[in-house]
């Protein structure tokens, strides 16, 4: 089956809650497919939801009165049309980011440890230093699979220092210790996650994927966990983006007015393909 064009993304969300007095005001906040390298139309909305936008990101928003213990169904269909992009012939170089962008992207967070020694040795070596952006990554596509030689599924995500020390990771360590260590060099750089449907199947895998900020091309993708650079197919379905806070919650109750305790069921959504033949709606 060649990969199709587009797809039918069909949720079946749930949020099961407790409250230790009754009829609270629920205020829930759900990650959303950004309008971002992708066409997205939204076919079936989730029952008393806004759709809102923040930055580059889109989410849901449901606030409403429930009572002392329940469940909430947030079923969705939404149709997302990828749009492809090739490498670019051109990645410039590092020194021509200006550096009010890159200081930007200088903040060290506990995934991101921009200041940990075992980076920073790492930072020491000599093809680190090199200027050319097309021949850093190059070099780093290299580095970091030795590093992580055992590339396997994790219950949890450990963050770049902790790769380092076991050499053990799945997409979120090949991604967090690739931004560390651009952002050590200076190349601005952030985290993607959504899904990452493989060639030949209908199953799309949560995924975690970089983008890093070329001189010349502006955003590019860097998956080294699929052994891609520069390169966003119909593979590739975005549901957020992770700039400056590398931890977005997938959902978050904001406001409580009393103790609530929540449980997200999040299965994985179901896939139809859609050609470029189908008629538009």
């Amino acid at each position: 089956m060649r990969t199709p064009r587009g797809w039918l993304v069909h949720h079946q969300d749930r949020l099961s809650f407790k409250a230790n007095a009754g009829a609270p005001t629920l205020r829930l906040k759900f990650y959303h497919y950004p309008l971002y390298r992708q066409q997205v139309e939204i076919r079936v909305p989730p029952q008393g939801c806004t759709l809102k936008a923040k930055g580059l990101n889109a989410y849901f928003l449901y606030v409403g009165q429930v009572p002392t213990r329940g469940t909430l169904s947030f079923e969705r269909i939404v149709a997302v049309t990828p749009q492809p992009s090739l490498p670019p012939k051109e990645y410039g170089e590092i020194s021509t980011i200006p550096t009010d962008v890159a200081r930007k992207y200088k903040q060290s967070h506990p995934y991101w440890p921009l200041n940990s020694k075992v980076l920073q040795s790492l930072a020491s070596e000599h093809w680190f230093k090199t200027d050319s952006l097309r021949e850093w990554l190059r070099e780093v596509s290299e580095v970091i699979p030795g590093i992580i030689n055992r590339p396997e599924p994790q219950d949890k995500r450990w963050g770049a220092e902790e790769v380092i020390r076991t050499g053990v990771g799945d997409c979120d360590e090949f991604t967090d210790l690739f931004i560390t260590l651009a952002r050590i060099r200076g190349i601005p750089s952030r985290r993607l996650t959504g899904y990452f449907i493989p060639n030949n199947s209908l199953i799309p895998e949560g995924h975690a994927w970089a983008e890093c900020l070329a001189p010349t091309a502006g955003w590019i993708p860097v998956d080294l966990a699929q052994h891609n650079i520069g390169v966003h197919s119909s593979n590739y379905i975005i549901q957020k983006i992770e700039e400056f806070n590398p931890a977005l919650h997938d959902f978050q109750i904001q406001q409580q007015s009393t103790l609530l305790h929540a449980s997200w069921d999040h299965p994985t959504p179901l896939l139809t393909p859609v050609d470029s033949r189908e008629p538009p709606h």
